[in-house]
């Protein structure tokens, strides 16, 4: 039980979110915290496709959210806007795309309290509107298909990295705002420096929220992507935050990459054989568990998104370890 109600910033950053926008900014008002200890930021990098004006409508009848302009268009920058406005000594970050649970933030307030963190991540159910969106979703959220602990994990714990977060503003305070020369991966970069700075995260299954995949393999494929150049330019940054599993797909790549040349040897011909045996064994290990077709979502998209995720992904952070470093700088 809370006895002290710290009031809460909700920030979510967005940008031609129209048809997202609304059921994220309704599940805060559906908050069971206490109404008048919460405000809702909607950080808008002056989105075209009608967000605004879905925005203003809420604004209207709800007083608690504000609309705040962010010019720069980069995620990073927009959550740098959403702190620098925000009145709370709480603050709650969640995804366009994504709907709290009606427990979302009194839970996270109190674990916050329990536990001395300083932020609290929860699980996200990937949960698609379509056959193809549900198979992705299947996918993003299958052990197989993306290694991060805090997407499976079952029981509380502390974690390298947290999504969907709610830190204590006295984690800004000390290590300052997301880093704004990174596209993708401020999130992981964050929850770095503050580790360094001597918080906790603590990961934790009551804190919930549904988040909607995309739509198309084709967008998939250049979301992964895009994480895996971010990942590549916080590992040049952090070359001490690197993880095994974020080894395994570039490795991957590699082995795929080289499979041509492998094909020209006997030697070579074997053990591209022996790792398309695994791979199959794992492709059908994670149809077996995840079992689409129970779930609406189509098999075939569900097949495809495991390898396309893994290969994206490794060839992502192959191609930003190419690059030159990343700026290193955070904002503040």
């Amino acid at each position: 039980m809370i006895v002290d109600v710290p009031f809460v910033s909700v920030i979510i950053p967005v940008y031609n979110e129209s048809g997202f926008i609304g059921p994220c900014i309704e599940g805060f008002q559906q908050q069971t915290y206490r109404g008048e200890s919460i405000e809702i930021l909607v950080v808008d990098g002056m989105s075209n496709d009608g967000c605004r004006d879905e925005v203003a409508r809420y604004i209207v009848a709800d007083p608690r959210i504000r609309l705040i302009d962010n010019p720069k268009r980069v995620a990073a920058a927009a959550a740098n806007e959403g702190i620098r406005h925000a009145r709370g000594e709480v603050l709650c970050f969640l995804s366009a795309h994504g709907v709290p649970d009606p427990e979302y933030v009194a839970t996270s307030v109190r674990l916050l309290c329990e536990t001395g963190a300083g932020g609290i991540g929860g699980r996200y159910l990937h949960i698609g509107l379509d056959p193809v969106s549900k198979a992705i979703g299947l996918a993003m959220s299958s052990p197989f298909g993306m290694a991060s602990p805090h997407r499976s994990a079952g029981e509380a714990c502390e974690a390298d990295t947290i999504s969907h977060p709610t830190f204590r503003r006295a984690v800004f305070d000390t290590v300052g705002g997301y880093n704004e020369g990174l596209l993708r991966n401020e999130d992981y970069e964050l929850n770095y420096r503050v580790r360094c700075a001597g918080f906790t995260l603590v990961f934790s299954p009551e804190v919930s929220s549904v988040y909607r995949p995309r739509s198309s393999l084709r967008s998939l494929a250049k979301q992964f992507y895009a994480y895996g150049v971010g990942k590549a330019a916080v590992m040049k940054m952090h070359p001490r935050s690197i993880r095994p599993r974020h080894l395994v797909p570039p490795i991957a790549a590699l082995g795929l990459a080289s499979t041509p040349l492998l094909l020209l040897a006997g030697p070579g011909r074997v053990v591209v054989g022996v790792g398309a045996a695994a791979y199959a064994a794992v492709i059908v290990a994670a149809v077996a568990k995840a079992r689409p077709r129970r779930h609406g979502a189509r098999l075939s998209t569900f097949v495809l998104s495991l390898p396309l995720m893994h290969s994206t992904w490794g060839a992502g952070l192959l191609t930003g370890l190419a690059r030159r470093p990343a700026h290193r700088g955070a904002s503040r």
